[in-house]
């Protein structure tokens, strides 16, 4: 997952580093349309994915669930729903941004080959989704004095999550 304060410099990245590599085409007064829509594609995977963890939590509620039973939920949801997970998302991510490039009106032509593209979205995706690792593995060592899945483990990693996305400045 990418958090959505970052989504724009990502969307930037994606369109410089097409553009300086000769993969795509842009015009200069196209550039920032061009950079929202893929934009877009991260902004919409990222909602379906805040709805899927929302509905996890009423699955785990309705079975009695305990939070360490969390990826499990996701993932019944995410396949009922048809939103891939994991690497499967980021191909999933990509495979829209592929496919959005041959028919959006703000890149005027595409040169490279999928595979060319695919390699340098995916690691453009991997290093903002790994700011969200780094503020996962920063919470989860603040908490490792509390059990997982107990609430007050649920109310500390919520406050403490927040406290670390504010520290780097991504609320």
């Amino acid at each position: 997952m990418i958090y959505p304060k970052l989504i724009p410099p990502a969307a930037r990245e994606i369109v410089k580093t097409l553009m300086d590599a000769g993969d795509i085409e842009v015009s200069a007064d196209k550039v920032e349309e061009a950079q929202e829509d893929f934009a877009s594609v991260l902004r919409e995977y990222h909602r379906r994915d805040e709805e899927i963890s929302r509905e996890a939590k009423d699955v785990m509620s309705l079975r009695g669930w305990e939070q360490g039973k969390y990826q499990e939920a996701k993932r019944i949801v995410a396949g009922r729903r048809g939103l891939p997970m994991g690497d499967d998302g980021l191909d999933y991510v990509i495979n829209q941004m592929l496919e959005f490039m041959f028919r959006s009106g703000n890149i005027e032509e595409v040169f490279a080959e999928d595979h060319v593209m695919r390699k340098r979205l995916a690691e453009i995706i991997r290093k903002y989704q790994k700011v969200f690792e780094e503020v996962e593995a920063e919470v989860r060592g603040k908490l490792r004095h509390l059990q997982e899945g107990t609430s007050e483990w649920d109310v500390q990693y919520r406050r403490m999550h927040e406290q670390v996305r504010r520290n780097r400045g991504l609320l």
